[in-house]
């Protein structure tokens, strides 16, 4: 009897370690687990007032773009239309036709919803603290990629119709290209939950970065199809050049968080985590910036006067 519990204690040891190593791609994520430290509940901190303040600077620049868009007779008239192609059957066989929507859509007006759309996901987040604070600590954030999907979507679509886009299916296209890059970089995130640098798989982050070039294929291809590009207002290609140059900082910033690169680094901090962590705070700036850059380009652009304003 004595031998037997002698022997157990250290068998049980050599199936749970051996349990361990024979399936890492099940316990990893667990092993992996960013350690509870003062510098990550310092961080957390931080990032609760961080989120609480996108939240009332997206808010607040939504509520008077939107304001002014409503308002100012300048701004109220910039609109642009919507078409559909559909096949006429008139003659008794398909003939393309195009049918356009002349009220058209107050641009300056549904500019400020991806502003909106940034401040109530902040809100959620607030909401949800504990359940942010979760994923953070396994290397992921749901909130922010529905967010962009969302903004970003919307964002791209604007532009498109800023060079002549007006077709409902072709933006339809455009958003639903855009939506899935950020969906392949939430796909990214949970494919490598407690991964070391070098063992990322990259594959949906290049499956992202191929979908997320499609809309802009479509928004170059209208540029060189335009015969009057040379009277594109200056704001319109502003508002192109700069959303194009923040649209590429956010791979970037992904690529450098998970490469664990300089400032992205854990070692750079001095615990564990806190290079995913400075990538949040790196996104959430990213954000706030390129956005409230364009609805100020927006805003000023369409105010000026032009041939669909008021003079």
């Amino acid at each position: 009897m004595s031998s037997s519990v002698s022997v157990d204690p250290t068998s049980l040891v050599v199936t749970e370690n051996t349990a361990i190593k024979s399936s890492p791609t099940k316990t990893s994520p667990k092993v992996q687990q960013w350690a509870e430290s003062p510098q990550r509940e310092s961080a957390e901190k931080n990032l609760y007032k961080w989120n609480m303040a996108m939240a009332i600077l997206h808010g607040v620049q939504a509520i008077i773009v939107l304001a002014f868009g409503l308002t100012n007779s300048r701004l109220k008239a910039f609109k642009v239309p919507f078409t559909s192609s559909f096949t006429a059957w008139d003659k008794g066989y398909p003939v393309p036709a195009i049918q356009v929507y002349k009220e058209g859509m107050p641009f300056v007006a549904v500019t400020s919803g991806f502003a909106f759309l940034s401040s109530i996901a902040h809100i959620v987040v607030l909401v949800y603290w504990q359940r942010y604070l979760d994923d953070l600590r396994r290397g992921r954030n749901l909130f922010r990629w529905f967010e962009y999907a969302a903004s970003s979507s919307l964002m791209i679509a604007l532009i498109g119709q800023l060079f002549g886009i007006y077709d409902v299916v072709t933006l339809s296209m455009m958003i639903g290209c855009n939506a899935s890059m950020n969906f392949f970089g939430l796909l990214h995130e949970s494919m490598n939950e407690g991964k070391a640098p070098n063992e990322v798989d990259w594959s949906s982050f290049w499956f992202g970065c191929f979908a997320g070039a499609a809309p802009w294929a479509a928004i170059f291809a209208a540029i060189g199809g335009n015969v009057d590009v040379g009277r594109v207002p200056s704001f319109v290609w502003a508002v192109l050049f700069v959303y194009l140059f923040f649209f590429n900082t956010f791979p970037i910033n992904m690529y450098l968080q998970y490469k664990n690169i300089w400032w992205w680094s854990d070692s750079y901090w001095g615990w564990q985590g806190a290079g995913y962590y400075q990538g949040e705070r790196v996104y959430q700036i990213l954000s706030l910036v390129s956005k409230s850059l364009l609805l100020w380009l927006v805003v000023g652009g369409s105010n000026q006067p032009n041939a669909n304003t008021a003079q």
